[in-house]
């Protein structure tokens, strides 16, 4: 069986290829779509996210037929292991559909689509940080600050970074409510593994985090991000992000959408 891909995109916020930590891949009857982490330093290309990402694309072609959802996992954690190096953590998250198994495995928060019903994951850091971002930012506003110095310096990112960076202590933890699922070379417990049955003749979305809306067609999705984007740069409405929209971008966060008709 090989998949009908409808419609499939990906796409940097600042419009660079290279910078980008979003993937999508398809491999006959598997279809995955990868989030890498954001980089945080400012480091080398490709950063770690990207890494992570790249590393996750290639494992999906070999991956074996109708094997549990635990053991898809744990070889997806052993290609991101393999891709680590001294200094350097590739971190990602994921949705694999699997049309042999008819089913969908998701390690993090990477919307699923299901016959127009999305299933959403949310990170409690990332609401915590986003929501701290932008009482600082509206504060700002407030007192008279510029949206555009604002997007160029965001005192507000820079507020919540050590939390950010700190959220590392969370990953794949299950001993907290700020625990969070993700690709890390380590491992994610079963219970962090979220599996979907999909009926016959379902159709299919999967889509990152850089869409905070996502609905059943890609135009639609896009046309409710660029208006988002275009009112409120910043990113401190409803709901708000870890970031805004800098100067020059497209986006606050890297996006990819595939639809899939089974």
């Amino acid at each position: 069986m090989t998949a009908e891909i409808v419609e499939a995109w990906t796409r940097a916020k600042s419009g660079h290829d290279e910078l980008n930590e979003d993937a999508y891949v398809v491999a006959g009857d598997l279809v995955a779509v990868f989030d890498g982490e954001t980089d945080k330093t400012g480091g080398g290309i490709p950063s770690p996210g990207r890494q992570a990402v790249l590393a996750l694309v290639e494992a999906v072609s070999s991956l074996p037929s109708a094997c549990p959802a635990r053991h898809v996992v744990k070889l997806l954690h052993e290609a991101v292991a393999a891709a680590a190096a001294p200094g350097c953590t590739p971190v990602a998250v994921g949705a694999l559909l699997d049309l042999r198994s008819r089913r969908i495995i998701r390690v993090g928060d990477v919307s699923v689509g299901l016959d127009g019903v999305v299933h959403c994951a949310e990170k409690q850091l990332d609401t915590i940080a986003a929501n701290a971002r932008a009482a600082l930012l509206r504060a700002l506003l407030r007192a008279g600050d510029d949206v555009e110095q604002l997007r160029e310096r965001d005192p507000g990112r820079d507020m919540i970074l050590p939390l950010l960076r700190a959220a590392s202590t969370w990953r794949n933890v299950t001993a907290s409510d700020l625990g969070f699922a993700a690709f890390d070379g380590t491992a994610t417990p079963e219970s962090m593994i979220d599996v979907y049955e999909v009926p016959a003749s379902a159709e299919v979305v999967l889509a990152s985090d850089g869409y905070f809306d996502v609905r059943p067609s890609l135009d639609e999705t896009e046309e409710i991000l660029a208006a988002a984007v275009q009112a409120d740069p910043l990113r401190i409405g409803s709901p708000p992000s870890t970031k805004g929209v800098r100067p020059g971008y497209e986006s606050y966060d890297d996006r990819t959408y595939v639809r899939i008709r089974t």
